[in-house]
């Protein structure tokens, strides 16, 4: 008997057509939301484990070079790239910026057999939507010589946003 009523009392309500043809409308709606939202531009950086961050003293003194490698993620369905590197170190409590730009090193031994050229901020570097890859940094700074040094590296896409990544750099 219960079953029955539920059954009139649903009929006679004036939305039937609503149950009818507003929930496809409902589920496309939010469908395009949710792709909508997914197409946002979000990058993720990550510090690489192990010794991947040195500092190296420049053949003049009064500089040293940072170098390493840090991994980045484009969680998003869109594609990104990355368009402008930035550094910074952390002297006396006080945030620091560091020289940097495109850095192409090449190994010349005589052989065949050289390995390719190590590029350091390379851009623009282009993500497809749900990869990774690892990307070679380096930046100058003059200063002594540390036997430690916090660096902030921070990262511009395409978009405009910014993000950023604290390492420990050794010598």
């Amino acid at each position: 008997m219960r079953l029955h009523q539920i059954i009139v009392w649903f009929e006679c309500l004036p939305w039937k057509g609503f149950a009818k043809y507003g929930l496809g409308v409902l589920i496309s709606g939010l469908a395009l939301f949710l792709v909508l939202y997914d197409r946002r531009p979000r990058l993720t950086l990550r510090a690489r484990k192990g010794q991947w961050y040195t500092l190296t003293p420049t053949m003049g003194g009064g500089e040293v070079i940072f170098r390493g490698v840090i991994e980045v993620y484009n969680r998003s369905n869109r594609s990104n790239a990355i368009r402008d590197y930035r550094f910074r170190c952390k002297l006396d409590d006080k945030w620091r910026e560091m020289e940097s730009e495109f850095y192409k090193t090449t190994y010349r031994f005589g052989g065949p057999e050289d390995p390719e050229p190590e590029i350091a901020n390379r851009t623009p570097f282009a993500l497809s939507p749900y990869s990774g890859a690892e990307i070679h940094v380096q930046a100058i700074v003059k200063l002594s010589r540390p036997s430690e040094l916090p660096v902030e590296i921070e990262v511009e896409d395409l978009f405009g946003k910014r993000y950023r990544l604290q390492v420990k750099a050794t010598s």
